[in-house]
C-alpha cells in the first residue's frame, strides 16, 4: 500500500513539473513573439529550445527593460532558451531569452542585417 502512494506522489510531482515547464514556455515564447513584432523580425518556426535549466541563488532579480522594479531573492529555477529570427527572410539568426522563475531576465537578438 505505502509503495502505491508512493508511486502516485511520484507521478504527480512529475506532472506538476511537466505542466510548469509548460507555463514557462508559452510564457518565453510570448515574449519572444512580443519582442520579434517590436524589432520587425520574424520568428522563424515558432519554436524555442529549452538549453539549459538550473536552480540558481538570485540575490535580487531585476526586470529586463529596466522596468525598475525587483523581487526578493532566492533559489529560482533559471530556463534558458534558443531561437531562430530573421529580419530578411534569406538568412537566420540566434536569439535567447533566460527566465528567471517567471520573468525575462535576458533577451538578446544577434546582430543582424535590417531590411
Amino acid at each position: 500500500m505505502l509503495g502505491w502512494i508512493f508511486f502516485f506522489a511520484c507521478v504527480a510531482l512529475v506532472y506538476v513539473f511537466w505542466n510548469r515547464q509548460q507555463q514557462a514556455r508559452l510564457l518565453a515564447l510570448h515574449a519572444v513573439r512580443r519582442h520579434c513584432q517590436q524589432e520587425d523580425v520574424q520568428l522563424l518556426d515558432d519554436t524555442l529550445m529549452l538549453e539549459t535549466l538550473r536552480m540558481r541563488r538570485i540575490p535580487s532579480l531585476q526586470l529586463v527593460k529596466g522596468e525598475g522594479r525587483s523581487q526578493n531573492g532566492g533559489w529560482r529555477l533559471v530556463r534558458t532558451y534558443r531561437f531562430e529570427f530573421s529580419s530578411t527572410g534569406d538568412e537566420r539568426y540566434q536569439g535567447m531569452l533566460t527566465l528567471i522563475g517567471r520573468r525575462v531576465a535576458k533577451l538578446e537578438l544577434q546582430a543582424h542585417r535590417i531590411h
